[in-house]
C-alpha cells in the first residue's frame, strides 16, 4: 500500500489569522483530497502545519510518503516550496494545488512534480492512477464544475483524530460574479455562483458532530433572488430538522435586510456573520470595485447592523485600510462609525495586491509595490503587511492611523467595553462571548500587523521606493 501525505504549509514564525484560537478549523480542502483517496490502495496523512512541522529547522523531512500534496495561499508559497524542495531531494513527488498555484502556476511548476489547477476533486483519481503507472503529467484542470461531487463528503475524522480541531468549516456555495480589483476569489473559485442540493447540505450538517461549523464561503446568501430563496431553504431546513449548530459565514449587507432570512438563521444557531464592509467612503468603494457595497447603499449598512442585532446575532465587520483615496482621517472616520453603531467584531486587511488581480496588474504598472522579489516576497501578500505605496498618506500617518484604531477598539479595556455594549445591543450572552472572544485573538494579530508595519519603517524601504520610482503623495 502507498501512502499519501497532505500537507497545509505554515511559514514558520508568521503570525497572523491562522492563529485565531476560537475559530481555529481543519483545511477543509484536505478532508475532501482525503476522501476521494482509495483507501483500498493508499494509506492518507495529513500535516497541519499551524500544528506541526512538516520540514525541521535543517530542512530535514519530519514523514515518509511515496506521494505528497500541498496546498497553499500565495503568503504559504515560500514554504510550500520549501518543502517540496526537501520531498523531491528525498525522491518523492509533490503535487501542489490552491489558490497560488492556479494564479502562479507556471512558477510553481518550477518546484513540484504536478500542478492542479481549478478544483482537484474531479481530476484526482486519474491523478492517482497516473501516479501508479509512472506517468504523472505535469498540470491536471479540474475547472469549476457543478457542485455534485460535494456528495463525497469530506473526510473530517481523518484530521479531527490527528488535531482535535474546535471548528471545521462546510462548504455550501462557490464563485463569484462581482469584480472587486482587490480580490482573487473569481480568480480561484469562478466567477460563476454555484450552489450545492440543500438536501446533502443538511445531510452533512445532520452527520458531522461538531458543534461548531463555518460556512467557507464569500456569501452563503448569494446574488439573485433565485440564490436568497435557496439560503432561505437552507436556513429552514436547519430550524425544521432540529439542526442546531453554532455556526457563522461571510456574506454582504444585503443579506441582513431580509428579515425571514435573519429568523431562521437566529433560531438555527446562527452567531452572526462576517461582512466586508472595507469602507463607509463611497469614492473609496468605487475605486476599490466594492459593487454588492455600492448597490446596497453606505447609507443602509446602519439599519443592516441594527437587524442583525434585533435577531441576537453579532456583527463581524471586516474593514481595508490602505487603499487608494483613503486619507490619514480614515482611520479616525472609521473606528468613530464602529463604535457609533456598536459594530460587534471588527478585522481588517491591509490593502493587499494578490497575484494577477487587477490591484496587482495596477500597482506593477505604477511601480508602486515595495515586495517583489519572488517567490521569497510572497510571505509578505497576506493581507497583514503592506506591500505597496500609499497613495493619500505617507507611511508614518498610516502608522499612526493604525495605532489610533488599535488604542480605540481594542485592548482590553476596549474589548470589555465593546462587549458589554453587544449585550445590550443583541441581548444575547452567547453571541457576545464569541465575539468578546475573537476579539481577544485580533487583538494579538492586530498587534503583529503593527510590528510589520514598524520593522517596515525602519528598513527604509518605504521612501527608497517612493524615491526611486519618483511617487509622490497626492493632495487629500
Amino acid at each position: 500500500m502507498k501512502k499519501l501525505v497532505l500537507i497545509n504549509p505554515h511559514p514558520r514564525g508568521k503570525h497572523g489569522e491562522e492563529d485565531l484560537r476560537v475559530i481555529v478549523q481543519m483545511p477543509l480542502n484536505l478532508a475532501y483530497i482525503a476522501a476521494h483517496t482509495p483507501r483500498d490502495r493508499w494509506e492518507v496523512d495529513v500535516i497541519d502545519e499551524t500544528m506541526d512541522e512538516a520540514v525541521d529547522g535543517d530542512g530535514r523531512l519530519c514523514f515518509d510518503a511515496d506521494l505528497v500534496g500541498i496546498t497553499s495561499l500565495t503568503c504559504q508559497a515560500p514554504r510550500a516550496y520549501q518543502i517540496a524542495r526537501a520531498c523531491r531531494a528525498r525522491g518523492i513527488p509533490v503535487v501542489m494545488g490552491g489558490p497560488h498555484a492556479i494564479t502562479h502556476f507556471h512558477e510553481a511548476a518550477e518546484f513540484v512534480d504536478a500542478i492542479v489547477v481549478g478544483e482537484a476533486e474531479g481530476v484526482w483519481s486519474g491523478l492517482l492512477a497516473d501516479f501508479e503507472r509512472n506517468g504523472l503529467r505535469k498540470i491536471y484542470d479540474g475547472g469549476f464544475p457543478e457542485l455534485d461531487y460535494m456528495r463525497v463528503w469530506p473526510d473530517r475524522e481523518l484530521l479531527q483524530s490527528k488535531y482535535q480541531y474546535k471548528y471545521s468549516s462546510i462548504v455550501t456555495t462557490k464563485g463569484c460574479p462581482w469584480r472587486c480589483e482587490f480580490c482573487s476569489v473569481p480568480m480561484v473559485q469562478g466567477k460563476t455562483y454555484r450552489e450545492r442540493s440543500v438536501e446533502d447540505v443538511l445531510d452533512e450538517m445532520e452527520a458531522t458532530p461538531f458543534r461548531g461549523l463555518m460556512f467557507a464561503e464569500d456569501n452563503f446568501y448569494g446574488y439573485k433572488p433565485e440564490s436568497n430563496e435557496r439560503a432561505r431553504q437552507l436556513f429552514r431546513g436547519m430550524v425544521e430538522r432540529g439542526i442546531h449548530k453554532d455556526w457563522f459565514g461571510f456574506t454582504q449587507f444585503s443579506t441582513a435586510h431580509d428579515l425571514a432570512a435573519l429568523k431562521d438563521m437566529a433560531v438555527s444557531g446562527c452567531l452572526g456573520f462576517l461582512i466586508g464592509m472595507e469602507s463607509t467612503d463611497e469614492a473609496v468603494l468605487r475605486k476599490l470595485r466594492k459593487g454588492s457595497n455600492l448597490k446596497t447603499g453606505v447609507e443602509n449598512y446602519a439599519s443592516a447592523i441594527d437587524n442583525i442585532h434585533d435577531h441576537g446575532m453579532i456583527v463581524w465587520a471586516s474593514v481595508i485600510f490602505g487603499a487608494d483615496l483613503q486619507t490619514k482621517d480614515c482611520f479616525r472616520a472609521m473606528t468613530d462609525y464602529l463604535l457609533e453603531h456598536a459594530v460587534d467584531v471588527v478585522t481588517f486587511g491591509v490593502h493587499c495586491p494578490f497575484p494577477n488581480t487587477a490591484l496587482f496588474q495596477r500597482m506593477v504598472q505604477e511601480k508602486r509595490l515595495l515586495r517583489s522579489n519572488w517567490p521569497e516576497d510572497w510571505i509578505y501578500y497576506d493581507s497583514g503587511h503592506l506591500t505597496h505605496t500609499l497613495s493619500h498618506m505617507s507611511l508614518d500617518e498610516f502608522i499612526e492611523g493604525m495605532e489610533h484604531v488599535y488604542k480605540h477598539l481594542y485592548g482590553p479595556e476596549n474589548l470589555r467595553r465593546r462587549f458589554i455594549e453587544t449585550l445590550k445591543r443583541n441581548g444575547s450572552r452567547r453571541t457576545a462571548m464569541f465575539a468578546y472572544k475573537v476579539g481577544m485573538d485580533w487583538d494579538i494579530v492586530f498587534q503583529n500587523v503593527l510590528k510589520n508595519l514598524y520593522a517596515l519603517r525602519e528598513s527604509g524601504m518605504y521612501q527608497r521606493v517612493m524615491r526611486e520610482n519618483n511617487l509622490a503623495v497626492a493632495a487629500a
